[in-house]
């Protein structure tokens, strides 16, 4: 199964790739149209398969549709990506745990201050209407999903509408099932009964809690149960109902209920005393039940077998491995999408624990990330439960658990460097991780170059905003109220009087006065209590609004500085426009100037040939009869017209008469310096041919 971390990849599988040069390409009919469901006014994207492209079953041949919310712009995420599910490109489990773990559990989703939890994600899985069932997104959100599946261009109307033409829109003609509710809670779960059963639930979750993290053996897990001989017949008879119970919730899509456990167990309980029963090893490992249902990510398995104690949370195997080790070692969690309920509701006590090599959740984590990418998920995930739950949370897990050192003294930033990991490395330095902590060979993680190359690493990522403003909201605390003073809230407790007061009336005066005493005191420390309770609630209310303002900040951050970067792109793809356009001048100036006719000076050219007429000027250079050429028609017509004639004949007349004039000078000049010569010959008495010679010293000794 792929992982939902990668389905959304659309550089490297895209859709619109996959539907090109198909039957489906080209016949998506989509329609936009106005409807009301239950009340809410909508904005309907209908999209229609034509029948030759429709490969679906007949049952399946209905449109499918996407609803956007006219008051808020809100779109159903869970439709839009079901239109990949209905053109076979993702399955419903793939949709699931996409929006388990990228929308419903991640923390860029929260930050709506009119929402009562801090949301910006509508779950309407179980609204009593089925055409708004699904989980709602904001409308930025909603085109990011769209552009990262690669359907932005067919749901393109959905988003271009603008919302104020609701009432101007084509009217949506509904079927007959289309605004109804199911009443059936067999159908989709009924909103009630879901809700009791999940109220019952968390009535006793602190209980349950408390029992988890009751640890005689801590900071390290509970050792694995020895099997005695009188034990054996226990084992096999829980290995038998393990069996039948793993079994069932393989085969169920829903899973096996804690009832259906309840009832594979009734023979083992009556039998044998609870305490027993309780972790009983199933392998050589000493793995229990719990390890394997956490392997396979079942949450039904994990809580039933917590809930009807057959397994305690922090119980290790042969290797002091916990339940959530078991768990971050494999993808499934990460592919079903239930991690982050896994690990808040049963496994959190975990985090804190370590296996016989003195090895913490993260040791495990980083040595898993030279096998899979799964390590990302669950690490991000692990860091947002505790940065969510509490700055004392978050301080102890720097103090226990990021510095913890394995047998070997090595931290999990030692394990990371040595992967070569920079992610992993950058966001344990980025949430405090001590680069100076030396393991048994006294080598430090601060002696290794890679520490000095991770500046672009992870650096838009969300997870790493997240952790810096926490940082920096929690160091602002501690400077305002101390570290000490930084612990997790107490529960407001019920108040009861400590003065017992006999109800029988008084036998005299006296005793009247001192029960009166007594009943004062206890009202006037009820009311202390009840006053100390409701500032604990406003205490509690206002670190909770600290936190949300944390990831809403953090959230903040990540968007402006998405902003920003977008703007430097526009920035550079603008100046890289302005270099284009510029070159292009260039090289057509470059072109043109090639193309012009390069003079050579050492070229011989002939200035006439442009005027030259070659018939005409072949005979005359031949000495030939030129009378054909006064008859021939084609001949006068190519000869340019008379006035042109007439110039160049005008021109040539003036430049042979130049010519004349200038050899004439040129004979005269001649003739004048053969009679200079022949002077200076017969006074020098040398021959004519050497008076050149004689000349420059001649010239020396006149001037002289």
């Amino acid at each position: 199964m792929d992982s939902p971390v990668n389905i959304g990849d659309s550089t490297t599988l895209s859709i619109q790739q996959k539907l090109s040069n198909t039957h489906i390409d080209g016949v998506l009919d989509a329609s936009i149209t106005s409807a009301v469901y239950s009340g809410i006014k909508v904005i309907q994207l209908s999209i229609k398969i034509s029948e030759e492209a429709n490969s679906t079953p007949d049952n399946n041949k209905e449109d499918f549709i996407v609803l956007r919310r006219v008051q808020d712009s809100f779109i159903n995420a869970s439709q839009l990506l079901n239109i990949l599910v209905r053109l076979n490109i993702l399955t419903q489990i793939q949709v699931k745990n996409y929006l388990n773990n990228e929308v419903l559990s991640n923390l860029e989703y929260l930050g709506n201050p009119a929402s009562k939890d801090n949301s910006q994600v509508l779950d309407y899985s179980n609204h009593e209407n089925r055409s708004l069932r699904g989980v709602w997104v904001p409308y930025n959100k909603g085109v990011k999903i769209a552009l990262d599946f690669d359907i932005y261009d067919m749901t393109k109307p959905l988003f271009l509408v603008d919302v104020h033409d609701f009432d101007s829109l084509p009217k949506y003609k509904k079927r007959g099932l289309d605004d109804e509710g199911i009443s059936s809670s067999a159908a989709q779960g009924s909103p009630s009964k879901k809700q009791k059963i999940e109220t019952n639930a968390n009535s006793t979750l602190p209980s349950r809690l408390v029992a988890l993290e009751a640890n005689p053996n801590y900071p390290y897990t509970l050792p694995p149960i020895t099997l005695e001989e009188n034990k054996v017949d226990l084992a096999n008879d829980i290995k038998r109902a393990l069996g039948e119970v793993f079994k069932k919730d393989d085969q169920s899509e829903t899973g096996v209920s804690m009832e259906e456990i309840s009832k594979e167990f009734e023979s083992v309980f009556k039998t044998y005393a609870k305490e027993d029963i309780k972790d009983i090893p199933l392998d050589q490992r000493g793995q229990t039940a719990l390890h394997f249902a956490s392997t396979l990510a079942s949450a039904n398995l994990v809580s039933s077998f917590i809930e009807l104690g057959l397994n305690s949370a922090i119980r290790g195997n042969v290797d002091g491995e916990s339940p959530l080790i078991a768990c971050i070692q494999v993808t499934n969690a990460m592919e079903k999408g239930n991690f982050k309920q896994i690990l808040s509701q049963w496994l959190h006590p975990n985090i804190w624990l370590l296996d016989r090599k003195n090895q913490t959740v993260l040791h495990h984590i980083a040595l898993q990330s030279g096998k899979n990418e799964s390590y990302k998920f669950y690490l991000t995930k692990l860091l947002e439960y505790v940065l969510l739950n509490g700055d004392k949370k978050v301080l102890d897990f720097k103090n226990v658990v990021l510095n913890a050192q394995d047998i070997n003294g090595n931290t999990a930033l030692h394990t990371a460097i040595e992967k070569e990991n920079r992610w992993l490395i950058k966001i344990l330095i980025e949430f405090g991780a001590d680069t100076s902590v030396p393991n048994k060979l006294g080598i430090k993680c601060q002696d290794f170059e890679i520490l000095n190359d991770l500046s672009e690493t992870g650096i838009d990522e969300h997870i790493f905003h997240l952790i810096k403003t926490s940082k920096e909201f929690i160091d602002e605390r501690v400077k305002t109220v101390g570290f000490d003073h930084i612990q997790d809230l107490d529960q407001p407790k019920e108040t009861k009087s400590s003065v017992t007061v006999d109800p029988s009336p008084a036998p005299n005066v006296s005793d009247r006065i001192f029960n009166s005493i007594h009943q004062l005191l206890s009202d006037t420390s009820s009311e202390y209590n009840d006053i100390l309770n409701s500032k604990r609630e406003q205490i509690k209310a206002l670190d909770q609004a600290l936190h949300d303002a944390t990831i809403v900040t953090a959230n903040n951050r990540f968007q402006t500085k998405k902003l920003i970067e977008n703007l430097e792109k526009l920035d550079t793809f603008k100046l890289q426009a302005a270099n284009v356009s510029d070159k292009l001048i260039l090289s057509e100036q470059e072109v043109a100037a090639e193309d012009e006719v390069k003079f050579d000076e050492n070229q011989q050219y002939d200035a006439d040939e442009p005027f030259v007429i070659p018939q005409l000027f072949n005979k005359l250079s031949h000495n030939e009869s030129i009378e054909d050429l006064r008859n021939d028609e084609n001949f006068l017509r190519q000869l340019p017209p008379t006035k042109i004639l007439k110039a160049r004949l005008n021109a040539y007349r003036q430049i042979n008469s130049k010519l004349e004039d200038e050899l004439k000078t040129l004979v005269d000049y001649s003739e004048l310096t053969t009679k200079f010569k022949n002077v200076v010959s017969i006074c020098t008495n040398v021959g004519i041919d050497e008076v050149d010679e004689l000349l420059d010293g001649l010239l020396e000794a006149v001037e002289s």
